[in-house]
């Protein structure tokens, strides 16, 4: 016979593993998650198979920085239910142009000291400009001869936008922050 004592710690038990169940799915769904990376599109930065810490609270409070690597739900209706990941180049507001293998912002050369010119851009781009209206990003892959990005699908919704990746959490040996060293005025547009 089993006595009351010992039904009691095992409902105890169940209680907490229930908790500690929904804590967790909650965590993962609204604070932060880890995902795994399919694809290239973010080469040499971030590979196929590393695995990312998403902080899903960046931006509440504020709206996207240049540099910040996010993903996102792509406004494209055939593909639905995927998410994204890409660097955020131009914000709201901004005037850009693409000629050849180069970035400018409002006039000013984007220096993109995180992508290999020589390998992962081409350099017979047509030229792409335009203004990002309010409440969008204008987003690139790193590897801008394999990504689906701004270029295709056009301006990202800032309410699209899932998190920010902020940590390549695997493999082991590649573990890094992922934030993004720019000059001194901070964001990474020459003078």
């Amino acid at each position: 016979m089993i006595n009351k004592s010992k039904i009691k710690v095992f409902i105890d038990c169940l209680k907490v593993i229930f908790i500690t169940l929904v804590i967790t799915i909650l965590i993962d769904k609204y604070v932060i998650s880890i995902t795994l990376v399919k694809g290239c599109s973010m080469l040499n930065t971030i590979n196929d198979d590393d695995r990312l810490l998403i902080n899903k609270l960046s931006y509440i409070y504020k709206k996207p920085s240049r540099g910040d690597i996010i993903v996102f739900k792509p406004p494209l209706k055939n593909r639905e239910g995927e998410l994204f990941i890409k660097r955020v180049i131009a914000l709201e507001g901004e005037k850009f142009k693409i000629i050849g293998n180069h970035v400018y912002i409002n006039g000013e050369l984007l220096m993109e000291r995180y992508i290999d010119d020589e390998k992962y851009i081409k350099r017979d781009y047509n030229i792409l400009q335009g203004i990002v209206p309010k409440g969008y990003v204008f987003v690139l892959g790193d590897n801008r001869n394999n990504s689906n990005d701004s270029r295709t699908f056009g301006f990202v919704p800032i309410e699209n936008i899932v998190g920010k990746a902020v940590t390549k959490i695997w493999p082991i040996k590649g573990a890094t922050t992922l934030a993004v060293e720019y000059p001194k005025d901070g964001d990474g547009i020459t003078d």
